[in-house]
């Protein structure tokens, strides 16, 4: 019995102590993609996750800037509580995370860059993250898996194709 309590307590260590927070999940998934983004002089996007409070719900906001022209950075507002799927592509210039959510379900905002004024836009079914075409698989895997975990702890699961 006393060894039973102990390996109890022990567990219970263990699974707090490894578990990550949001913030953590969010900071770590931030600094992945940072450092694997695509970087170049015809498409400069760099990419920021936090959370926010939006109709009195905290979500994930996934901002994504762009220096190409002024109204071209746009946030996505991650109010669903499911994603259909998340996959890996690449074309000629780069490698990119694609996340598909049901038709709609992300509200969006363009941003201004300069002033930082938000404005409601077309809602979006998908997002994506661009990354360097010579990105690792290792390392879309990893970023990859943050996301999926990150959807996970804000209670956005993948949808059941069957359902």
């Amino acid at each position: 019995m006393k060894n039973l309590c102990t390996a109890l307590f022990l567990l219970f260590i263990y699974t707090e102590c490894s578990s990550q927070t949001k913030t953590e999940a969010l900071l770590s998934l931030n600094k992945k993609i940072d450092i694997n983004k695509l970087n170049n002089t015809e498409e400069d996007y760099n990419y920021l996750l936090e959370e926010v409070e939006f109709k009195n719900k905290k979500v994930i906001k996934l901002i994504q800037f762009c220096r190409t022209f002024k109204l071209c950075s746009t946030a996505y507002l991650l109010t669903t509580n499911e994603f259909i799927g998340i996959t890996v592509n690449e074309n000629d210039k780069s490698k990119y995370i694609e996340v598909s959510f049901k038709t709609n379900a992300i509200e969006t905002q363009k941003i201004n860059i300069r002033t930082e004024e938000h404005f409601k836009a077309d809602p979006a079914s998908s997002f994506i993250i661009f990354l360097e075409k010579n990105t690792p698989p290792t390392e879309v895997n990893k970023i990859k898996i943050a996301v999926v975990d990150l959807l996970k702890m804000y209670g956005i699961e993948k949808k059941d194709v069957l359902d």
